[in-house]
């Protein structure tokens, strides 16, 4: 899991963070809602690779916490935690830039 701290942005949902993500990613990746509580939204590159995003809004700050994870439950069974820590690398670093140079999040 890794914490992406942003420009202080406390008007910023996480409804408008998803949509943000998904025009960026458009064509590209899908940007689905995540089922689950801990968890806003994911990306989806396929069935075992994506990356889980979570918009934080603290006192006087404001950040995405993101991790790697296989988007759906069958593929989680199947991969274990270990294998699939290999697999989302390249996603991970790609929502991981996006944060760092996106101009909305400056």
């Amino acid at each position: 899991m890794a914490v992406a701290t942003i420009a202080h942005k406390p008007d910023l949902t996480k409804e408008q963070a998803q949509e943000l993500f998904r025009k960026h990613f458009d064509g590209k990746r899908q940007v689905e809602d995540f089922k689950g509580f801990l968890r806003d939204f994911v990306v989806v590159k396929n069935p075992f690779v994506g990356v889980a995003v979570k918009l934080e809004q603290g006192e006087g700050e404001t950040k995405f916490v993101y991790g790697g994870l296989a988007p759906r439950l069958w593929a989680r069974l199947l991969l274990g935690g270990l294998i699939g820590l290999f697999m989302w690398n390249g996603l991970t670093n790609e929502v991981k830039e996006y944060i760092e140079t996106a101009p909305e999040f400056r």
